[in-house]
């Protein structure tokens, strides 16, 4: 079969009308300019009086950005480009169209940004054009910064202090406050050896730090001011504002003895008892019926009590076998609902010091035989042994036990740990001795061993990834025992630890991460790409 070819002849295709350029005489498609784009833009330029090359600045201490108070910004952030175009003068003298980042050199101190504006020129016809702006980033302390480099230019102080031999609590504090960023308007944070004090630049970033220090730990609050400077004929006065926060004695893990009153206020609790808890309140446990209870702070201020022995006290024992004993069916067992479960049980240990060297051996009655088995470690308090205050002791009507066990033992040291802490960022007053770094060490490493053995105080803190010391290392247990208890670290609980300016933790090649358009935060890749026309513009 004959195919037909059915298309018109090209003479009879309707023709485009063109004119002529009225500079360079070339054919373009009628416009109202009667002008092409390149004679155009030779002879008009939108982005005249647009500033190329502007300067912003950046607190070196705090990395904030001038805007012109001092916000909070990371690279290549819709935030900080606000910023830069607030700084682009003669921007409002056209449209802006679009607004990307071009990559630059983290040290390079400049800021690159390209944009897309519009304007209209002769006879109502619109011109778009590109340009890069170049931002200089220069160095400028901001306020706060120049106040904690200056003295007497705080007006309040937070001075959090307990009269202690150790520093356990101000451990688990700092963690509080790293988690809840309480710290933030702190404008210095320095230590001493009974406490940490915060200075503030105005009274009411005091106050906040007080209220949450109120919600976290069993406190009390002293409030003075020292007037600085005044002046009579305006009437204004500049003062000092001094606020002390005094925190229980009293630390989880710590033996007390409750005052009768208040035992018999506590609905018959034991007067003996092993602090397990410290939050707003104490919380409390009788290791010899697995009960709790509740002390507020109300409570302990009409009834103060003091640690009977410490955990400095505490003594390693070696279980050596345990039978389990039903619990107790007493009516306060309904105020540990939100307590940790426990099971009595009845432990043979034996101190850890004496295997191999005699054959002494206690027995003793604990909460903790839900944790326990033969072969574990576990700290306690050799009551038998220790030197105890008479006047202590006096109306006592039961006998003190030999031994009271506190606390499983999870890990032999710091090398073993998989996870670690923050810590704040403080100026010490004088270097420590040999001795209190010493010291410092013990207190750290026992706070290290309680966050291994209490869920519930872990629920509290942020525990990170330590990458030193890798997947391999285990977070809690022997070596011979894969079984983990309710109370044991298991690394769901870890958070990840990404830390941009160690270059140590860069991924190699083989682990990069590629990042399709619009998928990389921060980063509008669709209008990075240049195309010929815009290459022309520039």
């Amino acid at each position: 079969m004959m195919e037909v070819d059915v298309r018109p002849p090209p003479s009879a295709l309707p023709e485009l009308a063109t004119v002529a350029c009225c500079i360079c005489s070339a054919p373009i498609k009628p416009n109202p300019t009667h002008m092409c784009v390149q004679c155009i833009r030779t002879q008009v330029d939108i982005t005249e009086g647009i500033a190329l090359k502007p300067t912003i600045f950046q607190c070196r201490g705090c990395m904030r950005w001038l805007k012109p108070n001092w916000v909070e910004a990371t690279l290549e952030s819709r935030e900080l480009m606000a910023i830069c175009l607030r700084k682009v003068s003669g921007l409002n003298r056209v449209k802006l169209v679009d607004a990307s980042w071009v990559w630059t050199e983290a040290h390079s101190r400049r800021l690159k940004l390209k944009l897309t504006v519009q304007k209209e020129v002769q006879n109502g016809a619109i011109l778009q054009q590109a340009l890069i702006v170049e931002f200089t980033v220069r160095n400028q302390q901001c306020t706060e910064c120049q106040a904690s480099y200056t003295n007497n230019t705080w007006k309040a102080v937070v001075q959090i202090r307990q009269r202690v031999d150790h520093k356990r609590t101000f451990f688990y504090l700092e963690q509080l406050i790293l988690k809840h960023n309480a710290h933030v308007n702190a404008i210095n944070v320095q230590t001493h050896k009974d406490g940490m004090d915060f200075f503030y630049a105005e009274r009411n970033q005091a106050a906040r730090m007080l209220s949450f220090l109120e919600s976290v730990i069993p406190c009390r609050i002293k409030n003075s001011k020292k007037l600085i400077s005044a002046d009579n004929h305006s009437n204004t006065y500049n003062f000092h504002y001094t606020y002390l926060v005094t925190v229980a004695p009293v630390c989880k893990d710590d033996l007390v003895l409750l005052p009768a009153r208040l035992a018999e206020t506590l609905g018959q609790f034991a007067r003996l008892a092993v602090v397990q808890r410290i939050s707003n309140g104490i919380a409390l446990v009788d290791p010899v019926t697995a009960q709790t209870a509740d002390v507020n702070v109300d409570h302990y201020a009409r009834h103060e009590f003091v640690a009977l022995l410490s955990s400095t006290r505490l003594v390693p024992f070696v279980v050596l076998g345990l039978e389990p004993l039903p619990l107790p069916s007493a009516p306060t067992m309904a105020q540990g609902r939100r307590m940790r479960r426990a099971r009595l049980a009845e432990v043979t240990v034996a101190r850890e010091c004496d295997l191999g060297a005699n054959d002494t051996q206690f027995t003793a009655i604990s909460h903790l035989g839900h944790l326990l088995k033969a072969g574990d470690t576990v700290l306690g308090y050799d009551v038998a042994s220790a030197n105890l205050p008479e006047d202590h002791l006096r109306g006592l009507k039961t006998a003190l036990p030999d031994v009271v066990l506190v606390r499983k033992v999870y890990t032999s040291g710091a090398g073993k740990r998989a996870w670690r802490l923050e810590a704040l960022e403080k100026d010490r007053e004088a270097e420590l001795s040999k001795r209190d770094a010493d010291a410092h060490d013990a207190d750290y490493e026992r706070f290290m061993q309680q966050l291994e053995a209490d869920k519930e105080m872990r629920r509290q803190v942020n525990l990170f990834k330590d990458l030193a010391i890798g997947a391999a290392a285990k977070t809690g247990g022997s070596d011979d025992d894969n079984e983990v208890d309710e109370e044991q670290i298991r690394v769901e609980e870890l958070l990840d630890d990404m830390r941009l300016d160690d270059p140590d933790a860069a991924p190699d090649d083989g682990d990069a991460q590629v990042f399709s358009a619009g998928e990389a935060p921060g980063v509008n890749f669709a209008a990075l790409a240049l195309d010929d026309e815009d290459d022309d513009d520039l």
